[in-house]
């Protein structure tokens, strides 16, 4: 039996795609309600997180952060307290959270990997994540079996919070590239020239990006139904920043970069998918 907590955006999909491989599950979520239309697929209904760990030797967890996370495994009636072997965290949170988490983790021989994921709702809807991979070898290989259910390409990077190394890495990367190309973009348009346009000259050079070919009908139609949520990316950043103060590595752009995405929250753009902080220039910093 497989346990799956936390049904949002991504985890539905998720939890759809381990039962088409034929693995019986049971769930819990916050909002329960979100859980019903998995029973009449044969998924069980857990009545709180250490329920679903005495009914599941292996458990995910996709969460919103850190805090989600933690309050899941150590609160009250949660997985510490229950008879799970394995813990397979799918969230984003901080690396260093995540040590620390297997580490009391391992005071019961349970077993924890952080295991992020690089793509959005459509990835996950086809089965196609990138998985990122943090802790025990011999775990992770007892586990690939579920993995290959939910992803394309899977990595193992190394001990426990290497996978959200790697994420933050990532994110890192993609924030600030929507950020330049929001920037660019605005400032072309201010001066006359068409949106469209630009973005189908920049995704002929080196100037394009994934990030580009991606979000381009986002930008263009500014349709900002969240794949990623902005507020989502935010957070991210906020991990990057905090991993490189701990090891004194310095990150201006990405200091930088955090700060629009916050300013982009408090203009009300969290809902809202990641590449609405186009708005953010072209409402609030252009002066318009």
């Amino acid at each position: 039996m497989i346990g799956f907590i936390g049904l949002g955006q991504m985890g539905r999909p998720m939890v759809k795609n381990i039962l088409k491989c034929g693995f019986p599950i049971v769930l819990w979520n916050r909002t329960i309600e979100k859980a019903y239309e998995f029973q009449e697929y044969g998924a069980e209904i857990a009545k709180n997180p250490e329920d679903l760990g005495n009914k599941a030797d292996t458990v995910i967890l996709m969460l919103a952060d850190s805090e989600a996370v933690e309050s899941t495994i150590f609160g009250n009636n949660g997985l510490y307290n229950s008879n799970v072997k394995i813990i397979i965290d799918m969230s984003t949170i901080s690396p260093f959270k995540s040590i620390e988490f297997s580490k009391r983790l391992s005071e019961k021989n349970i077993k924890y990997l952080d295991a992020p994921v690089i793509g959005s709702v459509q990835h996950a809807e086809k089965a196609e994540l990138n998985i990122l991979v943090g802790g025990d070898l011999d775990t992770f290989n007892s586990v690939l079996y579920i993995f290959k259910c939910l992803g394309k390409n899977i990595y193992y990077l190394g001990p426990n919070g290497y996978g959200l190394f790697m994420k933050i890495v990532n994110n890192m990367i993609i924030g600030a590239n929507l950020a330049i190309l929001s920037e660019a973009l605005n400032l072309g348009e201010r001066v006359g020239l068409n949106k469209k346009l630009m973005l189908d000259i920049l995704s002929l050079g080196t100037a394009n990006s994934k990030v580009l070919e991606l979000k381009k009908d986002n930008l263009i139609n500014e349709n900002f139904e969240p794949t990623f949520k902005l507020k989502h990316e935010a957070k991210d950043l906020f991990y990057s920043i905090e991993t490189a103060r701990k090891l004194n590595i310095p990150v201006p752009l990405t200091s930088l970069v955090h700060q629009l995405y916050e300013s982009g929250i408090s203009n009300n753009l969290g809902e809202m998918d990641y590449s609405s902080i186009f708005l953010l220039f072209k409402k609030n910093l252009s002066g318009k």
